[in-house]
Order: C-alpha cells, then sequence, then structure tokens
C-alpha cells in the first residue's frame, strides 16, 4: 500500500493560478439553505462552507441560479442581486481566511423546473418533451414540496442572447463576490454557455 508521501492524491498541484495543496476537490452538493424569500446565503451557509474549507484545498460551490427565471430548485442560492452577491462575499471571504478556495457553479435548470419558483415563469428547453413533464418519476424541490416539473416550451432562438447574458452577468457577480472561478452545471436537461470568471481572470 503506498503511503501519503507516495500517493499523488495529497500532493501539491498547480491549477491556473491556483497552488492546491492536495487534489481532492469538494464536489457541488445541493443543500437548500439558503434564505428565503431572495435565495441569499445567510449564516447556515455561511457555516457549512467555513466548516469544509481547508489549507490549499477546492471547494465547488452547489448549485446556483443565474436568474429568478433560471431558478427551479426551492432553497438554492442565486447570484443575481446585490444582496446574494454580499452572502457569498462572506462565505469566500470565510474560505480564503484559511488560504482555501472556492469556485461558483452557476446554473439555469431547464426543463427541471417548476413555476412556483421562478415567479411563474414558464420553464424553456432547447425542445419541447411533454413525457418529461408528464413522468411521475421526475420531481423539483418547490415551495409546496416535491412534484412534477412544469410544462416548458422550446427556446426561441431570439432568446438565446438575453441567457448567455444571464450567465455573464452572474460571472460577473462571482467575480465580485470574491469567488475563484465558476463551473457550469450542464446535466438533466439544465441549459449552461461557455462562460468563466474569478479574481484572477477578467469576466467577459
Amino acid at each position: 500500500m503506498k503511503t501519503l508521501a507516495e500517493n499523488k492524491l495529497f500532493m501539491p498541484i498547480k491549477v491556473g493560478p491556483m497552488e492546491l495543496e492536495h487534489r481532492v476537490v469538494m464536489a457541488p452538493l445541493t443543500r437548500s439553505r439558503s434564505v428565503q424569500p431572495g435565495s441569499i446565503p445567510g449564516d447556515l451557509m455561511l457555516e457549512y462552507y467555513t466548516q469544509r474549507a481547508s489549507d490549499g484545498g477546492l471547494i465547488v460551490s452547489e448549485a446556483t441560479s443565474i436568474s429568478v427565471a433560471a431558478g427551479g430548485w426551492f432553497g438554492a442560492p442565486g447570484l443575481y442581486s446585490d444582496e446574494q452577491v454580499a452572502g457569498w462575499e462572506r462565505i469566500t471571504n470565510a474560505v480564503h481566511a484559511t488560504r482555501g478556495y472556492i469556485f461558483s457553479q452557476l446554473w439555469h435548470t431547464g426543463r427541471a423546473s417548476h413555476v412556483s419558483s421562478t415567479n411563474g415563469a414558464t420553464p424553456v428547453s432547447s425542445s419541447l418533451n411533454p413525457e418529461y413533464w408528464q413522468d411521475p418519476t421526475i420531481k423539483e424541490s418547490t415551495p409546496r414540496g416535491w412534484q412534477q416539473p412544469s410544462p416548458h416550451r422550446s427556446l426561441d432562438i431570439r432568446e438565446i442572447p438575453s441567457i448567455v447574458e444571464d450567465y455573464r452577468k452572474a460571472a460577473g457577480r462571482a467575480k465580485a463576490a470574491g469567488f475563484d472561478g465558476v463551473e457550469l452545471h450542464a446535466g438533466n436537461g439544465y441549459l449552461n454557455r461557455s462562460i468563466s470568471a474569478g479574481r484572477h481572470q477578467q469576466a467577459k
């Protein structure tokens, strides 16, 4: 059996401008602990991330909505308001105080959504698939508990630039909040766009 000194998992590595002390990265885990209304990171989230920060370690945050219409999971935090930026800044400051790093996972839930979590906005997807919202095994977290997703519609090509802009703004807010970079959530019918930001990289 390899010793810790021989195991690369516990050896330092340089990732872009970051000097990680080890290669164990905390994956994003949806906790649904933001302050409502407003989807604002509060004290409970601050405690959660502070407990898990480590010297030279990297955390990827839970999925974070880029806009009200992009939200589809009750209790998930956002990055589309000044209050949310301020809440996240407390968290990134705490992580950086341990000499750790943290990325924001940006999120547009696409068809995996419910109108009660989007202020009534109809979920959008790349194509129309009624079987998705009719499937009783698919559930979304809503203010009223677990429910099947709301009927979605196909995204009009003319709407794409506005969603790209939402990602751009969210990346800029991630930078303002002190994140070291961003990751895009691209599973389960979500919408995403390749944009990156961080303390060491200018948001475009």
